[in-house]
Protein backbone atom coordinates (compact mmCIF):
# COMPACT_ATOMS: atom_id res chain seq x y z
CA UNK A 1 0.00 0.00 0.00
CA UNK A 2 1.07 3.53 -0.58
CA UNK A 3 1.27 6.16 2.13
CA UNK A 4 -0.90 8.57 0.16
CA UNK A 5 -3.79 6.15 0.11
CA UNK A 6 -3.36 5.39 3.80
CA UNK A 7 -3.41 9.10 4.61
CA UNK A 8 -6.55 9.45 2.47
CA UNK A 9 -8.20 6.63 4.46
CA UNK A 10 -7.32 8.34 7.75
CA UNK A 11 -8.60 11.70 6.47
CA UNK A 12 -11.88 10.03 5.44
CA UNK A 13 -12.19 8.58 8.94
CA UNK A 14 -11.55 11.97 10.55
CA UNK A 15 -14.16 13.60 8.31
CA UNK A 16 -16.66 10.84 9.19
CA UNK A 17 -15.89 11.37 12.90
CA UNK A 18 -16.40 15.13 12.64
CA UNK A 19 -19.70 14.70 10.78
CA UNK A 20 -20.97 12.17 13.34
CA UNK A 21 -19.83 14.37 16.23
CA UNK A 22 -21.53 17.33 14.56
CA UNK A 23 -24.81 15.43 14.60
CA UNK A 24 -24.43 14.88 18.33
CA UNK A 25 -23.46 11.22 18.52
CA UNK A 26 -21.47 10.03 21.52
CA UNK A 27 -17.71 9.52 21.25
CA UNK A 28 -17.62 5.70 21.48
CA UNK A 29 -20.05 5.54 18.55
CA UNK A 30 -18.04 8.12 16.57
CA UNK A 31 -14.73 6.32 17.21
CA UNK A 32 -16.21 2.94 16.30
CA UNK A 33 -17.62 4.14 12.99
CA UNK A 34 -14.39 5.98 12.21
CA UNK A 35 -12.47 2.74 12.64
CA UNK A 36 -14.93 0.97 10.33
CA UNK A 37 -14.38 3.68 7.68
CA UNK A 38 -10.57 3.32 7.99
CA UNK A 39 -10.80 -0.45 7.71
CA UNK A 40 -13.03 -0.31 4.64
CA UNK A 41 -10.81 2.31 2.98
CA UNK A 42 -7.69 0.21 3.61
CA UNK A 43 -9.37 -2.98 2.40
CA UNK A 44 -10.50 -1.25 -0.78
CA UNK A 45 -6.84 -0.59 -1.62
CA UNK A 46 -5.83 -4.24 -1.60
CA UNK A 47 -4.80 -5.61 -4.96
CA UNK A 48 -5.92 -9.16 -5.55
CA UNK A 49 -4.11 -11.01 -8.33
CA UNK A 50 -6.21 -12.50 -11.12
CA UNK A 51 -4.22 -15.74 -11.13
CA UNK A 52 -4.95 -17.76 -7.99
CA UNK A 53 -1.45 -19.25 -7.84
CA UNK A 54 0.53 -16.03 -8.31
CA UNK A 55 1.21 -15.49 -4.64
CA UNK A 56 1.35 -19.18 -3.72
CA UNK A 57 4.71 -20.48 -2.57
CA UNK A 58 6.62 -22.61 -5.07
CA UNK A 59 6.93 -26.15 -3.76
CA UNK A 60 9.40 -28.20 -5.77
CA UNK A 61 8.08 -31.58 -6.85
CA UNK A 62 10.35 -34.51 -7.38
CA UNK A 63 10.19 -35.79 -10.97
CA UNK A 64 9.16 -39.28 -9.91
CA UNK A 65 6.27 -37.93 -7.80
CA UNK A 66 4.75 -35.83 -10.60
CA UNK A 67 1.48 -37.19 -11.97
CA UNK A 68 1.88 -38.78 -15.36
CA UNK A 69 -0.66 -39.13 -18.11
CA UNK A 70 -0.92 -42.85 -17.43
CA UNK A 71 -1.71 -42.30 -13.76
CA UNK A 72 -4.32 -39.68 -14.62
CA UNK A 73 -5.96 -42.09 -17.04
CA UNK A 74 -5.88 -44.85 -14.43
CA UNK A 75 -7.63 -42.60 -11.94
CA UNK A 76 -10.23 -41.88 -14.64
CA UNK A 77 -11.49 -45.47 -14.30
CA UNK A 78 -14.10 -45.66 -11.55
CA UNK A 79 -14.26 -49.27 -10.38
CA UNK A 80 -17.22 -48.65 -8.08
CA UNK A 81 -19.56 -47.40 -10.79
CA UNK A 82 -17.87 -49.14 -13.72
CA UNK A 83 -17.61 -45.86 -15.65
CA UNK A 84 -14.60 -44.57 -17.56
CA UNK A 85 -13.62 -40.91 -17.42
CA UNK A 86 -13.46 -38.57 -20.39
CA UNK A 87 -9.66 -38.49 -20.50
CA UNK A 88 -9.20 -42.20 -21.07
CA UNK A 89 -12.28 -42.40 -23.30
CA UNK A 90 -10.95 -39.63 -25.52
CA UNK A 91 -7.51 -41.24 -25.72
CA UNK A 92 -8.82 -44.71 -26.59
CA UNK A 93 -11.34 -43.26 -29.07
CA UNK A 94 -8.59 -41.39 -30.93
CA UNK A 95 -6.36 -44.48 -31.08
CA UNK A 96 -9.30 -46.49 -32.43
CA UNK A 97 -10.10 -43.74 -34.95
CA UNK A 98 -6.53 -43.87 -36.30
CA UNK A 99 -6.66 -47.67 -36.67
CA UNK A 100 -10.03 -47.47 -38.41
CA UNK A 101 -8.82 -44.75 -40.77
CA UNK A 102 -5.88 -46.98 -41.76
CA UNK A 103 -8.47 -49.55 -42.85
CA UNK A 104 -10.44 -46.92 -44.79
CA UNK A 105 -13.29 -46.66 -42.31
CA UNK A 106 -13.67 -43.13 -41.00
CA UNK A 107 -16.09 -43.15 -38.02
CA UNK A 108 -17.07 -39.50 -38.61
CA UNK A 109 -18.29 -40.32 -42.14
CA UNK A 110 -21.93 -41.54 -42.00
CA UNK A 111 -21.45 -43.52 -45.21
CA UNK A 112 -18.74 -45.64 -43.54
CA UNK A 113 -20.76 -46.48 -40.40
CA UNK A 114 -21.58 -49.98 -41.62
CA UNK A 115 -17.88 -50.69 -42.29
CA UNK A 116 -16.99 -49.35 -38.84
CA UNK A 117 -19.62 -51.63 -37.27
CA UNK A 118 -18.28 -54.60 -39.25
CA UNK A 119 -14.72 -53.94 -38.06
CA UNK A 120 -15.27 -53.17 -34.38
CA UNK A 121 -18.70 -54.53 -33.63
CA UNK A 122 -22.10 -52.93 -33.33
CA UNK A 123 -22.61 -49.79 -31.22
CA UNK A 124 -19.05 -49.64 -29.83
CA UNK A 125 -18.26 -46.34 -31.51
CA UNK A 126 -21.54 -44.83 -30.29
CA UNK A 127 -20.74 -46.00 -26.74
CA UNK A 128 -17.32 -44.31 -26.93
CA UNK A 129 -18.79 -41.05 -28.19
CA UNK A 130 -21.75 -40.86 -25.84
CA UNK A 131 -21.90 -40.23 -22.11
CA UNK A 132 -21.59 -43.08 -19.67
CA UNK A 133 -18.77 -45.01 -21.31
CA UNK A 134 -18.05 -48.04 -19.16
CA UNK A 135 -14.83 -49.89 -18.43
CA UNK A 136 -16.16 -52.81 -20.47
CA UNK A 137 -16.55 -50.45 -23.45
CA UNK A 138 -12.93 -49.35 -23.02
CA UNK A 139 -11.83 -53.00 -22.91
CA UNK A 140 -13.83 -53.75 -26.05
CA UNK A 141 -12.23 -50.76 -27.77
CA UNK A 142 -8.74 -51.88 -26.73
CA UNK A 143 -9.51 -55.34 -28.10
CA UNK A 144 -10.68 -53.78 -31.35
CA UNK A 145 -7.47 -51.72 -31.53
CA UNK A 146 -5.48 -54.92 -31.05
CA UNK A 147 -7.53 -56.69 -33.72
CA UNK A 148 -6.97 -53.82 -36.20
CA UNK A 149 -3.20 -53.92 -35.68
CA UNK A 150 -1.60 -54.51 -39.11
CA UNK A 151 1.36 -56.43 -37.62
CA UNK A 152 -0.89 -58.87 -35.78
CA UNK A 153 -1.01 -62.37 -37.21
CA UNK A 154 -4.28 -63.79 -38.52
CA UNK A 155 -4.41 -66.78 -36.17
CA UNK A 156 -4.56 -64.66 -32.98
CA UNK A 157 -7.41 -62.46 -34.18
CA UNK A 158 -10.76 -62.86 -32.44
CA UNK A 159 -14.22 -61.70 -33.32
CA UNK A 160 -14.83 -58.01 -32.55
CA UNK A 161 -17.92 -58.72 -30.44
CA UNK A 162 -16.21 -61.42 -28.33
CA UNK A 163 -15.85 -60.69 -24.61
CA UNK A 164 -12.57 -59.00 -23.60
CA UNK A 165 -11.35 -61.98 -21.61
CA UNK A 166 -11.32 -64.22 -24.71
CA UNK A 167 -8.54 -62.31 -26.47
CA UNK A 168 -5.77 -63.51 -24.23
CA UNK A 169 -5.07 -59.99 -23.01
CA UNK A 170 -5.48 -59.47 -19.30
CA UNK A 171 -8.61 -57.59 -18.33
CA UNK A 172 -8.35 -54.14 -16.78
CA UNK A 173 -10.37 -55.26 -13.77
CA UNK A 174 -11.75 -58.50 -12.48
CA UNK A 175 -15.32 -59.27 -13.45
CA UNK A 176 -16.51 -59.95 -9.90
CA UNK A 177 -16.42 -57.88 -6.77
CA UNK A 178 -14.88 -59.12 -3.59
Amino acid sequence: MRWGRTVTAVVAAVIAALVLAGFGFRWPFVIGWSLVVVALALLAQLVVPLEPGVDAPHIPVEPDRRPTEISRMAWALNTHTGLAGTQITRRVREALRQRLQRRGADPSDPAKRSLVSALIGPDLWARLEGPGTTIVDIERALDAIDALNPERSAETTTAPDAPPSSTGRASLFSRHRR
